[in-house]
C-alpha cells in the first residue's frame, strides 16, 4: 500500500495495524515530508517500507521471535529503508539487516547488532495536540502524570501511597487482580504536590480525552514519564519533550534522542520525589530546563530533526 501520493513510500501489509490506526502515524508522515523536502530529487534513490510489528507476550518478552516484513525479499533498484514501528518488545531485526540499506527501529535502545539498524524516535500520539509555548511562570499546573497504571508502575504508584509499606512491590507479584485492586484502593494522588495533577488509569489513553492531556501536558511545569508496560521509552517523553516540560523519568537508553538530554533521569522515584521538591522551590532552574527540552525537541526529536538524523546516517553508511 503506497502512502503520502508518493510512489516509493509503502506500509507493509504484514503489519498488525492499519496505517491510519497506527498512534504515530502523523509523526510519521511528517518525517516522511521532511525527509522528501529536504532530500529533494535524491528522495526517490530510496525507497521506505513502514512496518508496524507488535506481538509481544506480557510474560515473556524474549519468547516472542521477529517476522522479516515481505520487502525483505522484494529486489529493488532502489535502496530500501526499513521504518520499523510500534514493537515495544524491543525485538532486534539484525538478523535480516542485510536485505535492507538501513533499519530505523523504534525501541530498540543500543542493541542492534548490525552496523545499519539504528534506533528511531517514537514520535507522539498523533491525536495529541501541541498547544503554544508557555514560559514556566505562567503554567497552571506543577507537577503532572495521567495514565495507565501497568505492572511496570507499581512502584511509582507505591511511592505516592501512604499504604506503600504495606503494598507489595512489582518483583513480587505479576497478577493484575493487583493492579485493579491498587486502582480500586486510590487512583488520585494529585494532592500531594500543590497545584497538581497525579492519577491512575486501567488502560491507556482512557483518562484525558487526547486534546485535554494535550492542553493539560502544555500548561505543566514538571511531567512524570514512569516507564511503559515493557520499556521505559514512551510517547509522554516527546510529547512532553514538544510542550517544553520539565521531564523526570527512570533510565533511557543512551540513544541520541535522551543521551545529554535536558530529561531528569532517576534511579527510583523516592528520588523523583526530592528532585520533584526542590524544583518546586526554583523556577528559574525550571524555566532554564524548559528552555533546554524545547530547544532539544526541535534540534533532536522534532519531525524535521528525525529526518535530518535518518538522512546523517544514510550519508555515513553510503561512504
Amino acid at each position: 500500500m503506497k502512502l503520502f501520493g508518493l510512489s516509493n513510500v509503502i506500509y507493509e501489509k504484514t503489519s498488525n495495524y492499519r496505517f491510519d490506526e497506527l498512534n504515530e502515524s502523523l509523526f510519521i508522515k511528517q518525517v516522511i515530508f521532511e525527509l522528501r523536502e529536504a532530500l529533494g530529487d535524491t528522495f526517490f534513490n530510496f525507497e521506505f517500507f513502514i512496518y508496524s510489528h507488535h506481538n509481544v507476550n506480557k510474560r515473556n518478552p524474549d519468547a516472542v521471535k521477529d517476522t522479516m516484513p515481505p520487502s525483505g525479499n522484494l529486489v529493488s533498484k532502489q535502496k530500501k529503508i526499513l521504518l520499523y514501528l510500534s514493537d515495544e518488545g524491543g525485538l532486534d531485526p539484525s538478523d535480516y539487516a542485510d536485505k535492507y540499506f538501513a533499519i530505523f527501529k523504534a525501541y530498540i535502545g543500543n542493541k542492534a547488532q548490525a552496523s545499519n539498524v539504528f534506533p528511531l524516535a517514537l514520535g507522539y500520539v498523533n491525536a495529541v495536540p501541541e498547544f503554544p509555548d508557555k514560559p514556566i511562570k505562567e503554567r497552571k499546573y506543577n507537577v503532572f502524570f495521567r495514565g495507565n497504571l501497568n505492572m511496570n508502575r507499581i512502584d511509582f504508584y507505591r511511592t505516592f501511597s501512604r499504604l506503600r509499606y504495606l503494598l507489595p512491590a512489582e518483583s513480587i507479584t505479576t497478577h493484575e487482580y493487583y493492579r485493579k485492586l491498587l486502582l480500586r484502593i486510590k487512583n488520585d494522588f494529585s494532592s500531594i504536590f500543590e497545584q497538581s495533577i497525579v492519577m491512575f488509569n486501567d488502560g491507556f489513553k482512557v483518562g484525558f480525552s487526547p486534546e485535554k492531556y494535550g492542553e493539560v501536558l502544555s500548561d505543566s511545569k514538571i511531567v512524570l514519564c514512569p516507564k511503559g508496560y515493557f520499556m521505559t521509552e514512551c510517547f509522554r517523553h516527546f510529547e512532553a519533550m514538544r510542550a517544553g516540560c520539565v521531564i523526570i523519568s527512570e533510565p533511557l537508553p543512551a540513544t541520541p534522542f535522551y543521551k545529554e538530554s535536558p530529561i531528569i533521569q532517576i534511579e527510583n522515584w523516592d528520588v523523583g520525589k526530592v528532585v520533584i521538591q526542590s524544583l518546586l522551590k526554583d523556577e528559574d532552574t525550571m524555566e532554564r530546563i524548559h528552555e533546554q527540552t524545547r530547544k532539544w525537541w526541535l534540534e533532536k526529536c522534532s519531525e524535521k530533526a528525525t529526518a535530518n538524523y535518518i538522512i546523517e546516517r544514510l550519508e555515513n553508511l553510503a561512504v
